[in-house]
């Protein structure tokens, strides 16, 4: 299988209770897939149901609970990356690779898609594209790591492994809810300039884009997901706090944000990734969402209904 799959199944999701896991099951739900999402914790089971999805307790780095979940299945998705108290994060990430890779392989999944981020390439001011130069800093080495343990494993028409990696996914939660709290406290700073480009890409759009990667991706592949529409940190942030009706936040310099927070992500705040999607739009996949100023200003509204701000 090379290309778009005719085959029907289930397909089993990892990380289903989380912020793009959601995305991903309400996605391959709407299009009428059985959509099993695997939780580790029983109390979370509520949010995958809400998304249309059967939620099955288990855990990536339990491989019982994998083949249990795995059974059937015309793929797995991978995005389980929130480790237990104690538990060392690229355990999740590579080694719940490993497993996912053995599961499928001793119960004949034939599609295994690798959720990762963007964050792992080096960043340049020319355009990225999937075969840009990567360095992985900070947790994007477990997702860097976790790419290479699935992309190794892939065997056309036995395991086909794919690898998938959003961009600045927003939505309410993650990243961009503490964003948005912050500037609304005043507490924001944009780490140097602003000049450096993000790109984003709404969340239940990240979604489906995780699905036509699965359906129609080919093996062995990686695909960026953004919206096309790159815009500098600046902008961006200056544009949230508009629509907050906050003042616009002040700049902290790099050197000084490596010792106020972690240096592996002070340096990718300050990192320039303009992102193509191009090879993700040849597979058919289109945004509902264009860009972030489309997106942000209902967002907010969702968040903080006006009422209950206090700018």
């Amino acid at each position: 299988m090379t290309g778009r799959s005719d085959q029907v199944g289930p397909v089993l999701v990892l990380g289903a209770s989380g912020f793009l896991g959601r995305s991903v099951v309400r996605a391959f739900s709407k299009s009428g897939y059985e959509v099993r999402g695997l939780v580790r914790d029983p109390k979370k089971a509520a949010r995958v149901r809400e998304d249309g999805g059967l939620p099955m307790v288990g855990d990536v780095l339990d491989l019982a609970s994998l083949r249990t979940a795995a059974a059937g299945c015309t793929g797995v998705v991978h995005l389980a990356a929130n480790p237990s108290e104690g538990e060392d994060p690229a355990r999740v990430r590579v080694e719940g690779t490993h497993n996912l890779v053995e599961a499928a392989r001793r119960e004949g999944v034939p599609r295994l898609v690798i959720g990762s981020g963007y964050w792992v390439y080096r960043g340049q001011p020319e355009l990225i594209r999937e075969d840009a130069p990567v360095k992985p800093l900070g947790e994007s080495q477990n997702n860097y790591d976790a790419e290479r343990v699935g992309l190794e494993a892939n065997s056309p028409g036995t395991l086909e492994t794919l690898v998938v990696r959003p961009g600045m996914v927003y939505g309410n939660g993650s990243w961009f809810r503490g964003i948005a709290d912050s500037i609304r406290a005043r507490e924001y700073r944009v780490v140097g300039d602003g000049s450096n480009r993000w790109s984003f890409v709404d969340r239940w759009d990240a979604g489906t884009a995780f699905q036509t990667v699965f359906e129609s991706g080919i093996a062995g592949e990686v695909y960026n997901v953004v919206d096309g529409h790159p815009a500098s940190l600046r902008e961006f942030i200056d544009f949230v706090a508009a629509e907050l009706e906050a003042p616009s936040p002040p700049s902290i310099g790099l050197v000084e944000a490596t010792r106020e927070m972690d240096a592996a992500v002070a340096h990718h705040l300050a990192a320039d990734r303009p992102t193509s999607n191009e090879k993700l739009l040849a597979l058919g996949w289109r945004t509902h969402v264009s860009s972030y100023q489309d997106g942000i200003p209902s967002l907010l509204h969702e968040m903080f209904p006006r009422d209950g701000w206090t700018p």
